[in-house]
């Protein structure tokens, strides 16, 4: 006998199968914007961690260098130190003592710009990335104008009168390398600085920054 499909028997409802457990239901595991990992939505991604590191980093070494620096110009003044250093400041040309001046405070005033970048970097402002920047030039022409002065000083250090002839041969050599590798460590942090700030990522993230 054939069922009449307008009967009520045939226009009842399907019973709904129960939801799969919580554990079976498929995650969205691609992160929708706005959202951490798609699953704790409206949860901002955590800020990047370098401006904190780069900033500690830059006032240790502005902390470092420029009390290094201020102790050796307090050195000068008071005529501190042993004879023979004191020979050999004396057998200097007479324009390296005003170099010793002004080299020194314009040393001194990279490291203030340095440390104040460092402040502004911590603080996650933009004028962080312009002090850095000058900072990165001032120190780049401060250590080559180091090495030449270290290298037209050495024409003008006496040897010691008691070495061997073999020792006073190999002593501006030395003094040579010594001198490269002072500027090449003078000039590592300022070409780190000259490098992650011109990035172009890092300057656009640095824009959305307070002023």
């Amino acid at each position: 006998m054939t069922q009449n499909p307008y009967s009520p028997q045939s226009q009842q409802q399907p019973t709904p199968q129960p939801s799969p457990p919580l554990a079976d239901q498929p995650m969205n595991i691609y992160p929708a914007p706005g959202s951490y990992g798609g699953v704790y939505p409206g949860l901002q991604a955590r800020k990047p961690s370098w401006p904190i590191v780069v900033g500690i980093i830059s006032l240790c070494v502005a902390g470092l260098f420029g009390l290094m620096t201020i102790v050796g110009l307090l050195m000068n003044v008071l005529g501190l130190g042993n004879v023979q250093q004191r020979e050999m400041m004396a057998s200097m040309p007479d324009w390296f003592h005003p170099y010793q001046w002004i080299g020194g405070l314009f040393t001194i005033a990279t490291y203030v710009v340095l440390a104040i970048g460092g402040v502004m970097l911590l603080k996650r402002r933009r004028a962080a990335r312009t002090l850095h920047v000058a900072y990165a030039l001032m120190g780049i022409l401060m250590a080559i104008v180091g090495l030449v002065v270290m290298i037209t000083m050495m024409n003008h250090m006496p040897l010691p009168p008691n070495a061997p002839p073999q020792a006073q041969a190999m002593l501006k050599p030395i003094m040579a390398i010594g001198a490269i590798f002072g500027m090449v460590f003078a000039l590592a942090y300022p070409t780190f600085v000259l490098i992650w700030f011109t990035r172009p990522k890092v300057a656009q993230h640095i824009q959305t920054w307070t002023r």
